[in-house]
């Protein structure tokens, strides 16, 4: 697709039944005229989304332009994040860090377009609902949270990823310990007891891994972290889509701030943790030590698609906490406050247990 074809495709989507905007809408999964009620199923076709090669990525790749979606590039001065948000929108607050410190960005950098999306799963109203149900949940959490938290500015947002597959090769060595017991007799406090005394014997083992790793899912989002992305997934990529611009018209999209070179070199650190854990598998044993891995990959490719977060604050006690939502799935991740009077209700009741405990033992030993 040319660039002309996509920016003239991308300037405005009139309702074919009345003429006004399309935008699309999360609680009917669809793509909705909210004048005249018309509605336009989402084309899942996923023909466009193909893997690329990564040592030819930067040749002839489409870009995309943000004006181009009738939206303009907001720069965050607090914490470096670059997002789209409708181009008539006046007031315009970060979502990443809550900040109202954000200044229009001139556009001019030459970016990657798309090659799949999926659209919003989880609407405002099931988000707030996930929301509600985990801010009660856990007991460690003051009993007032239930009651007193309340959301701020809730962000419907597409956040940029790059996915990577990669083939592998990797030989491995290492050495196995199983443990074994041996029974011995030992005085204490002044008895004679039987114990388990416990040794390991060592079996030096190698062997040959060969894996194909697919859609390694890096997040290329400058105001969430990869580390944080983590704790609310997975995306079902198989429901991946072409990418349309239509399904963007009145939701907020972050500018992809990690290049897709940069964002192999998180994802190569990734993939060398699962080759690592996976020869550790095979090595077995009950512990292990000296475990040395030597890793080849060949055949990488990588794609860039767009994926659906709710991210939001809440406020307790004038303190400021952040939560995620899964645009999909409505997996939630967030800090909550600690009650303090819980845990160390908890830490006394366990101490007076094992007081209890150790009493006992004593009683019975002197009544012997």
């Amino acid at each position: 697709m040319s660039d002309v074809t996509y920016i003239e495709n991308a300037q405005a989507f009139p309702c074919p039944s009345c003429g006004s905007k399309l935008e699309y809408s999360a609680e009917k999964k669809s793509i909705y005229c909210g004048h005249c009620g018309y509605t336009e199923d989402v084309d899942p076709s996923n023909d466009q989304v193909v893997e690329q090669n990564l040592n030819q990525a930067l040749g002839n790749a489409p870009k995309i332009i943000a004006e181009s979606y009738g939206k303009k590039v907001f720069d965050c001065q607090s914490c470096g994040a670059k997002f789209m948000v409708e181009s008539d929108k006046v007031k315009v607050n970060c979502g990443f860090c809550g900040s109202k410190n954000v200044n229009v960005e001139a556009f001019d950098h030459q970016l990657i377009q798309p090659q799949g999306i999926i659209p919003f799963q989880v609407s405002r109203f099931e988000a707030e609902r996930f929301f509600n149900k985990w801010i009660k949940q856990g007991f460690f959490h003051p009993n007032k949270l239930k009651r007193l938290a309340a959301i701020e500015d809730l962000h419907g947002i597409y956040l940029p990823f790059w996915t990577f597959d990669a083939h592998t090769e990797s030989d491995w060595s290492g050495e196995a310990g199983t443990y074994y017991y041996e029974t011995r007799r030992v005085r204490v406090n002044g008895q004679m007891q039987t114990q388990q005394v416990r040794h390991t014997k060592w079996n030096y083992r190698r062997g040959h891994l060969k894996h194909f790793f697919d859609d390694i899912l890096v997040v290329a989002s400058g105001g969430l972290e990869q580390i944080h992305m983590e704790r609310v997934l997975p995306y079902k990529l198989e429901e991946v889509v072409n990418f349309d611009p239509r399904l963007m018209v009145g939701w907020e999209a972050e500018i992809y701030n990690l290049e897709f070179d940069q964002g192999y070199e998180v994802a190569d650190v990734i993939i060398d943790q699962k080759i690592r854990n996976m020869c550790s598998s095979q090595l077995g044993g009950d512990t292990q030590r000296n475990l040395h891995v030597n890793s080849h990959k060949h055949g990488q490719t990588f794609k860039h698609i767009i994926l659906p977060v709710w991210i939001s604050s809440y406020k307790y006690q004038n303190k400021i906490y952040h939560f995620t939502i899964n645009g999909q799935t409505g997996k939630i991740y967030g800090k909550k406050p600690i009650s303090w009077f819980k845990v160390a209700a908890l830490v006394l009741v366990f101490v007076l247990f094992i007081l209890g405990v150790y009493l006992l033992r004593e009683s019975q030993i002197l009544a012997q």
